[in-house]
C-alpha cells in the first residue's frame, strides 16, 4: 500500500495591531507530498519524523513601521493533523532601513500568537522557512491544511 499524505501550508490573513501604521505582505507558501521516498528505509518502514521546506519558500514584508515592532505568528484552522506541528523561522534579514532580530531557530505554532522575531523600521524580502514534525505512517492519507496568520505588534 502506497501511504500518501498531503500537507498544504498556506499563508493568510495578515494583520496589524491597531494604532500601528505597519503594512504587513507575505508571498509564497508550502505544498508538501508525503510518499515512498520520505519513509525512513523503504516499504514497511516508517516516515521521516520531520520534514523541512526549502530556506526562503515564503517571503515577508514590514513596510510603513513607526519604530519597534514585533512579529507574531499563530496556526489557524482545523484542517491539520493533531500529531503534526508546524514550525516557523526566518531565514533571512532582508533588508531595508531598520533592524531585525531573533527569530532563526523554528518556533512551534498553536492556535495562540507565538513571537516569532522583532524589528524595528521597515524590513523587506525576509525569507521565511518552515518545519512540519510528528510525521508518522500512522497518521491517515489525506490531504492536511493549515493556515498561519502573521501579526504585526
Amino acid at each position: 500500500m502506497k501511504l500518501i499524505l498531503f500537507l498544504i501550508l498556506a499563508l493568510a490573513g495578515v494583520h496589524a495591531r491597531s494604532g500601528l501604521a505597519a503594512d504587513i505582505t507575505v508571498t509564497g507558501g508550502w505544498l508538501e507530498t508525503l510518499n515512498a521516498t520520505t519513509l525512513t528505509a523503504g516499504a514497511g518502514s516508517d516516515l521521516v519524523s520531520q520534514i523541512e521546506s526549502a530556506s526562503g519558500i515564503s517571503v515577508l514584508t514590514i513596510i510603513n513601521a513607526p519604530g519597534n515592532w514585533t512579529l507574531r505568528a499563530r496556526k489557524s484552522g482545523s484542517g491539520g493533523h493533531p500529531d503534526v506541528t508546524i514550525h516557523v523561522r526566518r531565514s533571512s534579514s532582508g533588508s531595508g532601513s531598520g533592524g531585525i532580530s531573533g527569530g532563526t531557530s523554528f518556533m512551534a505554532l498553536t492556535g495562540s500568537d507565538v513571537e516569532i522575531f522583532s524589528g524595528t523600521d521597515d524590513r523587506e524580502n525576509i525569507s521565511l522557512q518552515f518545519k512540519l514534525s510528528g510525521l508518522s505512517k500512522d497518521i491517515p492519507p489525506a490531504t492536511y491544511f493549515s493556515s498561519i496568520i502573521f501579526t504585526v505588534q
